[in-house]
């Protein structure tokens, strides 16, 4: 079935790109509501400031995920939120937010995770709706692509190539995607970046909120942050953890299998512009038409 919160979350922070502090409460919604952004701060019609998080919606940004209305009011930074609300299986909330940007918070969406966690997960009385792929599809060129290819179970591949000694080549494959894996093996993974960009993202008025507490900042020699990894490839496991949210603005749970390489947050939302350009790529169906949810191990809480 459908899920939700079974009470509000909220959290503060810093924003990443902005820098701002802002608030974000994190409510209970009902079915087939989906997931929908509320701009708090804005002295709009309550139609005016809801911003669905759907594909229809996206934006082009650098270095983040962002979506907008058609009045122009817009969130940005969502992925690490849309990964967790992903990753454990809601499917409708009403995310209030008084700013234009999600806090990063440790970088990472575990935190989220524990919030979620804390406030229990509610079933609904509606099926929850299952996008299945349907034929092959693919973004990108041989050193960054993603496809996804008709399976019976959700599952993601992922490799990360770079030019630096630490991370040089990662890579990792999830064969499920149950709530478990995401929570355990990819939810506590942080962003990261490299000390020779810094002047540069700044300069074009990015990162004003970044700092070693959340994100890995990497240098020739190494990691800079006091903290260690706190996995060696935890690098992938970020990619993994952006594209579950960035897909996750698909509005549903998918099956197939994912396979991408070095896919940054444009690739992944192109990506979903192709999916979705042609209905018959991919297929609505039910979950209760499954017909065995054990056989396809597919990720419900």
């Amino acid at each position: 079935m459908q899920q939700t919160l079974k009470k509000s979350i909220s959290f503060t922070g810093a924003c990443l790109h902005s820098g701002v502090n802002t608030n974000v409460q994190v409510h209970p919604a009902p079915a087939d509501t989906g997931i929908k952004f509320k701009r708090i701060d804005l002295k709009n019609s309550s139609e005016e400031n809801i911003i669905d998080a759907t594909v229809n919606n996206i934006v082009k940004s650098q270095l983040c995920t962002t979506v907008q209305n058609k009045f122009g009011n817009k969130v940005s930074t969502i992925e690490h939120l849309m990964s967790a609300l992903h990753g454990l299986g809601i499917d409708n909330a009403l995310i209030d937010i008084d700013s234009d940007e999600v806090p990063i918070l440790d970088g990472s969406s575990k935190i989220f995770v524990n919030l979620i966690d804390e406030a229990g997960i509610k079933n609904l009385k509606s099926s929850r709706k299952i996008l299945k792929i349907i034929r092959p599809i693919m973004l990108g060129d041989k050193n960054a692509f993603i496809k996804a290819v008709p399976a019976q179970s959700f599952s993601i591949d992922y490799t990360i190539s770079y030019d630096h000694s630490l991370l040089n080549h990662q890579k990792l494959t999830l064969d499920s995607f149950e709530e478990n894996i995401y929570r355990d093996l990819i939810s506590n993974s942080r962003t990261f970046g490299f000390k020779k960009d810094v002047d540069m993202l700044l300069e074009k008025g990015l990162i004003k909120g970044g700092s070693l507490e959340n994100a890995i900042l990497i240098d020739e020699a190494g990691v800079m942050n006091d903290e260690e990894l706190r996995y060696p490839d935890e690098f992938v496991r970020h990619k993994i953890l952006d594209l579950c949210g960035d897909i996750y603005l698909s509005g549903f749970q998918i099956l197939g299998s994912v396979v991408a390489k070095c896919a940054g947050h444009d690739i992944n939302n192109k990506f979903l512009w192709k999916l979705f350009s042609d209905d018959s790529n991919y297929q609505i169906i039910e979950e209760n038409t499954i017909s065995s949810i054990e056989e396809i191990n597919f990720a419900v809480a």
